[in-house]
């Protein structure tokens, strides 16, 4: 039997076709046989599926694979193990037990050898402990230059060395929550020849981290984006999808119980009529307060106002990252406005 594995440096690849190479395993019953490492020229299902044949590969071992790649690799009479997460090691030790399977890595025991993660409580003392820290840090001199790193014209800080013009306190230590974090952030960051998309940088940090449960708290206007987005990440994660009007409190009700039922209208008009008289604001904080509840690893956010998303942030138990920004002028893509005449003169 003889195993075909796409990489991501030392882990199963998050997208099969986006693989720096493949591993190929030859077993004899479950004895590994030998190994070797085949880069990838390309990154389509054709260049997958022609370096499988050749490599006579029986059985795929991949990530997330599209149905046009699953159906190429079929043809080709080669069996696939979809939705698996993990290092090389992790999948050779599982294959030497037999117990690979489609999800491996994925589920809700950790895998073999896998420290248990630090739950929500300990990442929210985590977090209460920098804010301490940062608040009992002195002020900055009086006499302090103003910090304007674009005004800079040495640049010392990108030849590692300390700025000469800030004057802060004596560095602390990072702790063990940020030191991994940042770990994790260079390894899909830093390395060179990597063109990662947005999402599948999230995929792999989040991998990488050793995250099960993720959560997503969407804009209602950017649903459909939020909605494929949630597909991806259900390959790999247990995913909690949460809208911004989730508490669907009208404009002008108490906030308390005593208010009109949810979704009801002051105008008699079914829930979800489309009435636009009609104003449901968002509530970031209420959605921090469900996907605490539901004790998301990390919060991915989609679409939030400015504003709203500086309020969920500051309520999320869990660290927050952004993937998709809402732009009503510019088809949500803010930084076009950098670049564009027009818009830096209507501001």
């Amino acid at each position: 039997m003889r195993f075909g594995i796409p990489l991501l440096a030392d882990r199963v690849a998050p997208r099969c076709t986006f693989a720096d190479s493949v591993l190929v395993v030859s077993m004899k019953g479950r004895r590994i046989w030998d190994e070797w490492v085949v880069p990838l020229n390309g990154t389509t299902w054709a260049d997958l599926s022609e370096t499988l044949t050749s490599q006579e590969v029986d059985t795929l071992i991949c990530g997330g694979i599209s149905r046009e790649t699953r159906e190429s690799v079929r043809a080709r009479d080669v069996r696939v193990i979809a939705n698996v997460a993990g290092t090389r090691d992790e999948v050779l030790e599982a294959l030497g037990r037999g117990t690979m399977r489609p999800g491996f890595g994925l589920g809700p025991d950790p895998a073999p050898g896998k420290a248990a993660e630090k739950g929500p409580a300990e990442e929210l003392s985590r977090i209460d402990h920098s804010i301490r820290r940062r608040k009992n840090s002195p002020p900055p001199s009086a006499n302090a230059r103003p910090t304007d790193c674009l005004e800079c014209a040495t640049r010392v800080c990108l030849e590692g060395r300390p700025c000469p013009f800030l004057e802060l306190p004596v560095p602390q230590p990072a702790d063990e929550g940020t030191s991994r974090v940042l770990e994790a952030t260079w390894d899909v960051a830093l390395e060179e020849e990597r063109t990662l998309c947005r999402i599948a940088e999230l995929v792999y940090f989040a991998l990488e981290m050793g995250y099960r449960r993720l959560g997503v708290a969407f804009c209602e206007d950017l649903r459909e984006p939020a909605g494929i987005l949630t597909g991806v990440l259900r390959r790999f994660f247990d995913v909690v999808a949460v809208g911004c009007k989730a508490r669907g409190r009208e404009v002008g009700s108490p906030s308390g119980n005593g208010g009109e039922p949810t979704g009801a209208s002051r105008n008699g008009d079914e829930p979800g009529s489309g009435n636009p008289g009609r104003e449901v604001p968002c509530d970031p904080s209420y959605v921090a307060e469900v996907l605490n509840s539901r004790e998301t690893e990390l919060n991915v956010l989609v679409g939030f106002c400015v504003g709203a998303d500086s309020v969920f942030c500051r309520c999320s138990y869990a660290p927050v990252t952004t993937v998709f920004l809402k732009d009503k002028s510019l088809a949500n893509n803010p930084i076009g406005a950098v670049y564009s005449h027009y818009y830096l003169e209507d501001i």
